[in-house]
Parts: structure tokens; sequence; C-alpha cells
């Protein structure tokens, strides 16, 4: 039995490592990390995309309205590519082609859908994915599919930030 639980461990511990590799970078190459943008004292809206998915493309500039109308008052909006280094250009061509004015990160994908899953504790399925975090930094919702932007008006205003 020693044996398997040091099987255990290492699994466990090489997880962790997977985890905390989770390398995203924004368009012009700068290491970030999702927590350089939570508890801004704002709630924090993250849409996880791919620049192939058709449901992010179709969507996209409602999210681009969302924080246009929230960005000053209460909400701040953040991207997500999962689209990865080698797909680089067509994330930046999906920014452009979206006139998206919103901070955007990008990662691989295994590793940004293993983020997914160590926080939420859902399964990751695929793009798009949101994560509501509330102003002081909480995860507070993660969903797969495209989240109307009036639910999410209603979730946050119903959900009033602390005093």
């Amino acid at each position: 039995m020693p044996i398997r639980k040091f099987i255990v461990a290492a699994a466990i511990l090489l997880f962790a490592q997977v985890i905390s590799a989770a390398q995203l970078q924004d368009m012009d190459g700068k290491q970030r990390q999702l927590s350089d943008y939570t508890g801004k004292g704002k709630w924090l809206i993250v849409m996880i995309w791919a620049s192939d998915c058709l449901v992010c493309n179709k969507e996209a500039a409602n999210y681009e309205a969302f924080y246009q109308k929230h960005r000053k008052q209460d909400a701040a909006m953040l991207g997500i590519s999962v689209d990865g280094m080698t797909k680089l250009a067509d994330a930046r061509h999906f920014i452009q082609d979206h006139k998206l004015t919103f901070p955007n990160l990008i990662g691989e994908l295994e590793q940004v859908g293993l983020m997914v899953v160590d926080m939420s504790g859902m399964q990751w399925v695929g793009t798009p994915t949101f994560l509501i975090f509330n102003p002081e930094g909480k995860l507070a919702v993660a969903d797969s599919g495209a989240v109307p932007v009036p639910l999410i008006e209603e979730y946050l205003a119903n959900h009033p930030k602390s005093p």
C-alpha cells in the first residue's frame, strides 16, 4: 500500500504543477495572471473563447457592448483565448474583427481548461466558458456556453457589491 500512496501523492503534485504552470500572456507577449484582473472593486466577467468558435464569433459584439456600458461603473471584462501561441495571429484577428476593446489574454487550451476545472470544480466543456468574479475577487459563477448579456446584468443587479 505505501507505493500506492506514493503514486497518488505524485499524481496530485504533478496535477498541481500543471495548473500552476498555466501560462497566460497578453497579446504583446507579457506574462499575466488572472489575479492581475480580479479583486479590483468591480465584478469581472471572464469570457474564455476561441477564434474558430461559432458561438464566440456570434456573441463577441454583445460582450463588447456590455463592457462599454459597465466599465466605468460596476464591471470589467476580460477575454482569454484558448488558441494558444501557434494561433496567436488568429486570436489577434478575432479581437480586431470584433473590435474588442477589453483586455484579452491567450493561453494553451489544455492549461486554460485545467485552470477552469481547478477554480470551479466544473467539467471543462470548451468555448465559450464564462467566469464571474465578485468585486473582492472570488469566483461567483462558472458556466459553459453563451451567457446572454441580460442574464449577466440581472445577476449583477441581484448581487450588489459589498459596501
